[in-house]
């Protein structure tokens, strides 16, 4: 199968003079950028098997469109049953990853590109969820799953008695929490940047329903030890008025969790990855002091009104 064919059978790639394959990510899909007229396109060619999930997505980035969400336009979305292909054709959406130019950033810079994408997170949050889940019954799962299996890795967490009290002290939190669309992945690598500014929000192809709040932990995981003036933004911008008792809590509670799971999809899925991935969870027990505390010690007040 040659992948000039392919893209020759997609309606909105007609005329096509210049195809590049994109190499990011951990998608199962093979992904390209296609130049039509001098304009260029994103292409995900998925195996039918995600047909569904894929055709979903289309929709929500319609819905997304109609919230106001600066991400990629949904353009076409064809079927390439010869080939057991699905191609989803969406804009392309220009500039770099916020993770690779926001050292160049001066705090302030860095502090307004988070509160814009904190308030692009509330939008998101806005669009209807395509299905309602129990979200208390599906977290507990989730977290029984990796704890069992990294019970059985060679490494374990310091102080981990502290962590797991912490845990079982907060999961009453998860009963009723409202469920919206998630991003699921939203971090400063799946935030573009042109000219040192917000350009949009990528990579939906992830995306889950649940708690809101659920999707802050990646501040903890990643966007947090690349730029502390961003995650502050990024909460401010999402909030109208100061986080309350209940965010921070069901914030430390994600981020506890997320450090079992972390250690568990690393080894299995990007080992090499390993010793980096123990950076990141040495930050989080730090940032909370072995989850003696649920607000991380990098979030103040002061340091907000001083980057304002």
């Amino acid at each position: 199968m040659r992948i000039v064919d392919v893209i020759s059978q997609v309606p909105s790639l007609h005329g096509f003079t210049q195809i590049t394959k994109v190499d990011k990510g951990y998608s199962p899909d093979t992904k390209y950028l296609v130049t039509v007229d001098e304009k260029c396109y994103f292409v995900r060619l998925s195996d039918l098997t995600y047909h569904e999930k894929r055709k979903k997505e289309f929709s929500l980035l319609q819905d997304l469109a109609l919230q106001g969400v600066r991400t990629h336009k949904a353009i076409d979305y064809t079927l390439l049953s010869n080939d057991n292909l699905s191609a989803m054709v969406v804009s392309y959406l220009e500039g770099t990853p916020a993770d690779e130019i926001i050292q160049e950033l001066s705090d302030s810079e860095q502090f307004h590109l988070g509160l814009v994408a904190g308030k692009e997170l509330r939008k998101i949050h806005q669009v209807s969820p395509p299905h309602m889940i129990n979200w208390e019954a599906t977290q507990l799962k989730k977290f029984s799953h990796y704890f069992k299996s990294y019970q059985q890795d060679p490494y374990q967490i310091p102080q981990e008695t502290k962590l797991l009290s912490f845990i079982d002290k907060q999961l009453p939190l998860l009963r009723q929490r409202p469920i919206t669309l998630l991003h699921d992945d939203f971090h400063l690598g799946h935030i573009i940047c042109k000219q040192r500014s917000f350009n949009g929000v990528i990579d939906f192809n992830g995306y889950d329903v649940g708690d809101p709040y659920h999707d802050f932990y990646n501040l903890a995981l990643f966007s947090r030890r690349h730029s502390i003036p961003f995650c502050i933004g990024q909460i401010n911008g999402y909030f109208s008025s100061a986080p309350d008792d209940t965010f921070w809590r069901l914030y430390a509670l994600y981020a506890a969790m997320t450090v079992f799971s972390t250690i568990v999809w690393t080894r299995q899925y990007d080992p090499q990855s390993f010793d980096d991935a123990l950076e990141r969870i040495h930050l989080i027990l730090q940032d909370h002091d072995y989850f003696s505390s649920a607000k991380p010690l990098w979030y103040s007040e002061e340091f907000t009104h001083s980057l304002a």
